[in-house]
């Protein structure tokens, strides 16, 4: 059973999102005006999972582990992850600010929100792509298998701020909702990788 397979998993539940905000753009460019009921769902899960339960995982079990076995994240991650954390918060405050001003078709602010969206679309994909080109292949091969193990169990049961419980199965159903309105495919958290 692959160690990182619920990171994978939830990537793709992230790129089902992203998708349905690429959607969201296009109608928004098209109509000139914003969907704010789905807008403010794409931002809660933005906040919620990706950040939450997503990128507080990978950052207070993933990178620790590795860093407690000598393993520099870091030569993945090209020392800037949390500045791309920043980054991508900004792009989802602003995404955010504008939804109201955008639903009534104000174009400044249809113009904002479009902007923001299509760059926090790059920064997920990229990071995202970071991660299982390099950093997730780099555990496999470099972890040994006692510490596979425990991080396994670690990223399958624990939401990243340390709770065994969370609302990530709350964000699944957000995103299949989005994914249903938008006529996105549906991805789901499932393990289906041999050990890695």
């Amino acid at each position: 059973m692959k160690t990182t397979h619920i990171l994978f998993g939830e990537h793709r539940l992230i790129e089902q999102v992203l998708n349905c905000l690429e959607r969201m753009v296009d109608r928004c460019t098209s109509q000139q005006r914003l969907e704010g009921a789905p807008a403010q769902d794409a931002i809660i899960f933005f906040r919620g999972f990706t950040e939450r339960c997503h990128r507080a995982k990978v950052e207070s079990k993933l990178i620790p582990t590795m860093q407690a076995m000598g393993i520099s994240p870091e030569r993945c991650l090209s020392c800037s992850m949390y500045q791309r954390r920043e980054e991508g918060l900004l792009h989802v405050d602003a995404m955010e600010s504008a939804i109201e001003s955008a639903s009534n078709g104000d174009p400044i602010a249809l113009q904002k929100f479009t902007e923001h969206a299509q760059a926090y679309i790059e920064l997920l994909l990229e990071y995202i792509a970071q991660q299982e080109d390099c950093l997730f292949p780099m555990i496999a091969q470099v972890l040994p298998k006692s510490e596979k193990a425990r991080l396994k169990v670690a990223l399958d049961t624990t939401c990243g701020d340390g709770e065994a419980q969370c609302a990530c199965e709350t964000y699944v159903d957000l995103a299949n909702r989005l994914a249903d309105h938008f006529d996105v495919p549906k991805w789901t958290i499932a393990d289906t990788s041999s050990d890695g």
